[in-house]
C-alpha cells in the first residue's frame, strides 16, 4: 500500500507532456547558430516550433584553435578572441609552473651536491683522510660534471621562466589593448 503514492506520482509525472518554455533560434555576429529558451536580443532570433526540421548552419570555414592560439590569425570576434587570449594564458601559466618546478628539483640537486662536496673538505675516510679544497685558484671549477651540467640547466630554466613571464605580459598588454581595459578574467601570471 506504500508503493501507490510514488507510482501514482510517477505515472502523473511520466503522462503528462513537458511544459517547457519556447525554444529560441538565433545567429551571433560570427554566424554561429545558437538555441535558447529564452527571447534573445537581435531581429533574427525566431521561435522554432516543434517537428519543425533544424536548418544546417551556412558553412564555414573551421578557424584552427592552434592558429588562434599562436597568433598566426587575428579573429575578428571580440569574444573568441578573449577566449583564445585565455586558453593562451593558461597554457602560459602551465608552462611557467612546470618550469618552476623542475627549478626546484635542480635546486635540491645543486644544494645536495653542493653538500657533499663540502663534507669531505675536512678529511674522511672516503677520502683517504685527505682534505679536498673548497675553493680552488686561478678558476679552476672543482665541481663535478654533474653539477656543471645541473648549473647549466639551471641557467637555461630561469631564461625560459623569464621569457614565459615576459610572453604573458605582452599578452596582457595585447589583451588590454583590443578590449580597452583588462577584463575580469585575467589573472596576472606570478
Amino acid at each position: 500500500m506504500r508503493m501507490i503514492g510514488p507510482w501514482t506520482l510517477a505515472l502523473l509525472a511520466l503522462a503528462t507532456p513537458g511544459w517547457s518554455g519556447d525554444i529560441y533560434r538565433w545567429t551571433d555576429a560570427a554566424g554561429d547558430v545558437h538555441y535558447s529558451n529564452m527571447a534573445a536580443d537581435g531581429a533574427d532570433a525566431a521561435p522554432v516550433a516543434r517537428g519543425e526540421p533544424v536548418a544546417a548552419p551556412a558553412e564555414r570555414a573551421p578557424a584552427d584553435p592552434h592558429d588562434a592560439a599562436e597568433g598566426t590569425t587575428a579573429p575578428t570576434d571580440a569574444d573568441t578572441f578573449s577566449a583564445g587570449a585565455s586558453l593562451r594564458r593558461s597554457a602560459l601559466e602551465r608552462q611557467l609552473r612546470a618550469t618552476e618546478r623542475r627549478l626546484r628539483e635542480v635546486d635540491a640537486g645543486l644544494a645536495t651536491l653542493a653538500r657533499a662536496r663540502s663534507q669531505h673538505a675536512q678529511g674522511s675516510a672516503a677520502t683517504g683522510g685527505v682534505g679536498t679544497p673548497t675553493a680552488a685558484p686561478q678558476g679552476i671549477d672543482l665541481r663535478s660534471e654533474e653539477e656543471r651540467n645541473l648549473a647549466t640547466e639551471r641557467e637555461q630554466l630561469a631564461q625560459h621562466a623569464e621569457q614565459v613571464r615576459n610572453d604573458a605580459a605582452r599578452l596582457c598588454q595585447e589583451v588590454t589593448a583590443r578590449l580597452g581595459a583588462t577584463p575580469p578574467w585575467w589573472i596576472d601570471i606570478r
